[in-house]
């Protein structure tokens, strides 16, 4: 779903976040870069109370990291690779050691297991040519509840409409492909289901819109807290920029 912004708009949101005269790698003072690159549920949203989760990140890390959000609403993994304003613009600020996140699902509604597999794999070939690290990242659950109080549906866990469950298909790529996985849709899950049909709500803007997919500020927040502890415990970051 588009919401706020367009690809131009994530494009030069993804410029400006960059250092002006970055040093190179390997230098005394290098800033390291973290890219977010995904959706409306990531992206840097302009209109309130919308709220990206890699729009919540940079509260995070110390001056030693620029948070460079080039996520857009309403990509896919097979239109975020293929706009020119997106991954060929992220592409070439990508350094040697610069870490790209990468969560792409909620807008593979009808994406094929093979398709969605080839794009992703192409995103991640394309950060490790330039010398990054790529980390493949599950969607946030929708908040979409079962009579008995659990997310097992596929409206929640991301099972598309040709059958393919998504999660679990980045899951078996990022083993195949020896690349580092945060595993959002089982960590929020988690969340979601302890806080419940009501304490959930505050997390998403269904009080707002009756909108059980993107997140408040504070939801937000606390999906962003779940990839910092994250990028902690798997060292995907250096530990000195974390505050």
């Amino acid at each position: 779903m588009r919401r706020a912004g367009t690809a131009l708009v994530a494009a030069t949101a993804c410029l400006a976040a960059l250092p002006s005269a970055p040093a190179r790698a390997g230098t005394p003072g290098r800033r390291h870069q973290l890219f977010p690159a995904g959706d409306s549920t990531v992206c840097d949203q302009l209109t309130a109370p919308y709220t990206g989760w890699g729009q919540q990140l940079r509260q995070f890390f110390r001056r030693g990291l620029s948070v460079a959000n080039c996520a857009d609403s309403g990509e896919g993994s097979g239109s975020f690779l293929a706009d020119p304003r997106l991954f060929a613009t992220m592409r070439p600020l990508i350094r040697p050691g610069d870490t790209v996140l990468i969560k792409c699902a909620h807008n593979d509604k009808q994406a094929t297991a093979a398709d969605h597999r080839a794009h992703l794999g192409a995103l991640l070939d394309g950060v490790r040519a330039r010398g990054g690290k790529p980390v493949l990242v599950t969607p946030i659950v929708r908040r979409w509840f079962n009579d008995d109080g659990t997310l097992d549906n596929a409206t929640a866990l991301h099972i598309n409409g040709l059958g393919v469950n998504l999660p679990a298909e980045m899951r078996s790529l990022a083993a195949e492909r020896g690349v580092p996985l945060i595993d959002l849709t089982v960590l929020t899950k988690r969340l979601v289901e302890e806080l419940g049909p009501e304490g959930s709500k505050r997390l998403y803007l269904y009080d707002e819109a009756r909108d059980n997919t993107h997140t408040s500020a504070h939801g937000a927040t606390e999906f962003a807290r779940l990839v910092l502890g994250e990028l902690r415990a798997q060292a995907l970051v250096p530990a000195g920029v974390l505050r």
